[in-house]
């Protein structure tokens, strides 16, 4: 909306003297904002109050946001460019007649035009422009390189035909000019790769359906929608990426594994692993990026407490043992047995891992990429391993029995072994060893320490708020107000935050639930006790459970309550 427009509205109502209306002109000019933004940083008024003014002087509705907002329909009738000129987005319709947010409803050549794109009587109503542009980005996906290239192949008239790029060796990294300098949907898959790794993003999904593609990035463990290219590139963008990955791209009916490699813009080189999976309507191809830069392996950065990461350390520099990490994938895991490898990493010892996949390579550590299709498992390379001299083994995953009972007795003939099992909590992965077969008394000699962990999303400490909880929700986690009494906590914020580009979050950290077997309970593993009831022994000695440890967070005004609730539900 005019600045002007509405500063003279001010002016009229008194409510800003000649000095505050040049004020917020030069500062809606030099900071590119929206006259809302800048009453609201000047302390003049709040959104509500703006609002309330204008609609009354321009005799509209104010518009209500609700959850049925975006009409796909509506969406595809008034294109996102119209939408950005104009600061209007279609909310709704009913019968013949469509509900636009508008930022000045009384632009009366807009509401024409949109009359004539729609075939639909108008009903303009009030809304601030920055909330509009949240839901344009909402409905038509985030403004960026991406959206250009979109243009791009909107303007081209016809499929161009994909320039196949020559077989390359598998370690070589291809060269962007010689992948891209063709066509235009190779240059649309490099530029939708590199904005991945800019945007920090750890996958990248593409979906054909019907009659539309989906593409979507997930960005601190949440699946975010990018504007996709027009429908009739889908299997072209698919076909480029496959070539890319040196994978068949004629073979559309089975699923495919590959990996490729690309230099950012700064001319860093990042790995991908792709895998495509046939579906209805085409292929699905995900994108792992394996960016070792963006891995953090610190311990002390992770998110511990004091006292877990104590316990942790403790147990990581035993001699022999077995210690589990546990929980769902992308729970960060792999992340925590890097970051122990890492410290455990000495010329003086032998360090063996299997792995399915090989996410990162280190120097100095032995690697071994499992591959069940011709027989290394990781109970066969755990029974190679124990004929190379090593001293500390690191089994991807734990699957089955054979693999387990192998684990085990490594760790009781003086290896420290260290391992992941899905399992909800620390004190289930006890009876998890005990359903795959391995007897109580080997589990208690040989368990040094079990540890569950998840991942939080972070607050943006750009726009995150203090807040009052209610009662409600606190009773939710079992907590009472006492917990946050003398103290600030923090919920989400703006979805307007230049930082998080709305998210509300800005990166994610552990939470972790650190069991040491304790000689009590040792001795309760021995008896066959019931996992409860060494849950409850565990605590009594000072172990902090999931959602203890996430309440933490909440408390350090680091994460949100909704944010422990949606990660410790089963907690």
């Amino acid at each position: 909306m005019d600045a002007g427009k509405v500063v003279q509205i001010l002016l009229k109502y008194k409510l800003v003297d000649e000095s505050t209306a040049v004020r917020i002109r030069e500062e809606v000019k030099r900071a590119n904002k929206s006259p809302y933004k800048v009453v609201q940083e000047l302390g003049l008024m709040t959104e509500e109050q703006l609002l309330k003014i204008l609609a009354r002087e321009f005799k509209v509705q104010i518009a209500e946001v609700g959850d049925d907002t975006l009409d796909a329909a509506l969406i595809q009738a008034v294109p996102r460019e119209f939408c950005e000129k104009y600061e209007v987005f279609p909310l709704r319709r009913k019968g013949r007649v469509l509900f636009v947010a508008m930022a000045d409803p009384t632009r009366w050549d807009i509401i024409d035009n949109l009359r004539f794109l729609t075939n639909l009587s108008v009903e303009p109503l009030l809304m601030n422009p920055d909330k509009i542009n949240q839901l344009i980005v909402k409905a038509y996906g985030e403004k960026s390189e991406v959206s250009e290239m979109v243009r791009e192949l909107s303007e081209t008239s016809e499929v161009e035909d994909l320039t196949v790029v020559e077989e390359k060796e598998e370690e070589e990294i291809l060269d962007p000019t010689a992948v891209a300098k063709d066509s235009a949907i190779q240059r649309f898959a490099l530029t939708l790769l590199r904005e991945a790794i800019e945007k920090k993003a750890s996958d990248i999904h593409i979906e054909p359906y019907e009659k539309k593609m989906r593409i979507r990035l997930r960005i601190d463990g949440t699946l975010r929608e990018i504007e996709p290219p027009p429908f009739k590139y889908a299997r072209g963008i698919v076909s480029v990426i496959k070539i890319m990955s040196n994978l068949k791209i004629e073979e559309r009916r089975l699923p495919q594994d590959g990996h490729l490699k690309i230099a950012d813009k700064m001319g860093k080189v990042i790995d991908f692993r792709v895998s495509t999976l046939p579906v209805k309507h085409g292929e699905k191809v995900v994108l792992r990026i394996l960016d070792k830069s963006s891995l953090t392996l610190d311990l002390k950065k992770l998110g511990f407490e004091p006292d877990s990461l104590q316990k942790f350390e403790t147990a990581i520099k035993r001699p022999y043992g077995m210690i589990l990490v546990t929980g769902p994938t992308g729970s960060g895991k792999t992340t925590t047995l890097y970051s122990a490898l890492s410290i455990l990493n000495d010329p003086g010892v032998n360090i063996m891992t299997a792995e399915d996949p090989v996410e990162f390579e280190f120097e100095g550590i032995n690697q071994v990429q499992v591959r069940e299709e011709i027989g290394l498992t990781f109970a066969s390379a755990l029974r190679s391993f124990l004929r190379q001299d090593p001293d500390i083994i690191m089994v991807g995953e734990i699957r089955d029995g054979e693999t387990a009972s192998i684990a085990v007795k490594a760790a009781l003939t003086g290896h420290l072994v260290l391992s992941t099992l899905h399992t909800n909590d620390a004190p289930s992965a006890i009876a998890r060893l005990v359903d795959m077969g391995i007897p109580p008394y080997l589990i208690a000699d040989s368990l040094i320490l079990i540890m569950a962990q998840r991942l939080v999303r972070r607050l943006c400490p750009q726009c995150k708020k203090p807040i009052q909880p209610s009662d409600e929700k606190l009773r939710v986690v079992g907590l009472d107000r006492s917990f946050i009494a003398g103290k600030v906590v923090y919920g989400e914020g703006d979805t307007n935050c230049d930082l998080c580009r709305g998210a509300r979050y800005k990166g994610r950290e552990g939470i972790y639930e650190v069991m040491y077997v304790t000689p009590s309970i040792r001795e309760m593993i021995l008896e066959g006790r019931a996992i409860h009831e060494i849950r409850e022994k565990a605590r009594d000695e000072g172990m902090l459970t999931l959602r203890e440890a996430a309440l933490l967070k909440f408390q350090k005004g680091i994460t949100s309550l909704e944010e422990v609730i949606r990660v410790t539900m089963e907690g």
